[in-house]
């Protein structure tokens, strides 16, 4: 049997939905609104390395077909965003780690299929102001960064780890920012139990900071204070203690200095307070990532944490904190941190919105 033209059309209209692009956006509720929160650009003002873990919950509609780029889409703010270009190198893979328990370490989150998909410069777009946060935003050019990828990548299901590197582009940077998803969990909540002593700080000598949206299971709680560039430093975590108690009781030279921990209870994390590049920072910064178990056992458990700087004999104001009562449920991750290191800090309740698109 001789083919006919409606067998010429059957098969170019079969052939084109097989190369037709299809889209998926998670999460999916965000879509075509604005979520609530909003992340930087690896690139567009400085240097920055961002892995995003998505979890297999949010890409069923992937399995077995092929990546072949993604986009990111403008924060909704009443702010125009000038054009720019960035540097990027975008590599995916099947991360070994779900998002609820992913590494600060960036070596671990990448998978063994690990496939660079697109390595050049890509176009930031002028974007005129749009609506407030939550307003619709289309995925229109004006909009969007798109990466259109090289080489696609076989989505064969799991934890899908997309790694970005993104580097300026001298008189190119621009303030674009990303609509990004945020996960509210309740029950995180710091408490400032007293003063430190020592030259940092202000009037007050409040040089240790807990980040409170960091203490969630699952999570790393970021703890960070500021002092002696170069200098050792001690995290101490422990029990409160029911009466402040000076530093000379042990020995320790330093008139007016408390320690608010029980100190039966004390554990110590040694590190070192890293001057800061920037010219009007003070001091240096020392930080300590606490893993918290993705656990029920942990809901609402409570601990102080107080720093000493070796070099002042000084000890930072006390925090005592409290994790989460729930684990996040927004199945992402977003790990990001200076290209140069190995490590960045993990957010398990943050995570840029993503439009993958397919074949």
């Amino acid at each position: 049997m001789q083919p006919t033209l409606t067998h010429y059309l059957t098969a170019a209209v079969m052939s084109a939905a097989l190369t037709a692009q299809n889209y998926v956006v998670v999460p999916a509720a965000n879509a075509t609104t604005d979520a609530l929160a909003y992340e930087w650009l690896a690139g567009a003002t400085q240097p920055l390395r961002q892995q995003t873990l998505f979890g297999a919950s949010h890409l069923t509609a992937m399995v077995g077909r092929q990546i072949h780029g993604i986009e990111l889409r403008r924060t909704a703010v009443a702010k125009a965003f000038a054009a720019g270009s960035i540097n990027l190198v975008v590599t995916l893979s099947t991360s070994p780690n779900a998002p609820h328990v992913a590494s600060n370490l960036f070596a671990p989150n990448v998978g063994g299929d690990a496939l660079q998909v697109f390595s050049g410069t890509v176009s930031l777009p002028a974007s005129a102001a749009t609506g407030i946060a939550g307003s619709t935003v289309a995925w229109s050019p004006n909009n969007t960064l798109h990466i259109p990828f090289t080489t696609p990548f076989p989505y064969l299901g799991g934890t899908l780890c997309v790694d970005v590197t993104g580097t300026p582009i001298v008189g190119q940077e621009t303030w674009w920012m990303a609509d990004a998803a945020e996960e509210v969990v309740p029950g995180t909540n710091a408490v400032d139990l007293g003063n430190g002593c020592g030259i940092y700080g202000g009037p007050h000598r409040t040089w240790s900071e807990v980040h409170n949206r960091s203490l969630v299971p699952g999570g790393y709680g970021v703890f960070r204070a500021t002092g002696t560039p170069n200098g050792p430093a001690l995290a101490m975590f422990g029990s409160a203690a029911p009466t402040p108690w000076p530093l000379t009781l042990i020995g320790i030279p330093t008139v007016g200095c408390l320690c608010h921990l029980d100190p039966f209870s004390i554990l110590m994390v040694p590190t070192t307070f890293a001057p800061e590049v920037h010219p009007l920072s003070v001091g240096a910064i020392a930080e300590v990532l606490v893993q918290i178990p993705a656990s029920p056992s942990v809901f609402g458990y409570q601990m102080t944490t107080q720093w000493f700087d070796v070099l002042q004999l000084a000890t930072s104001n006390a925090i005592t904190w409290t994790v989460a009562n729930a684990i996040p449920q927004l199945d992402m991750a977003l790990v990001e941190g200076d290209p140069t290191k190995s490590y960045g800090t993990v957010s398990t309740y943050l995570a840029h919105v993503m439009r993958f698109e397919h074949q």
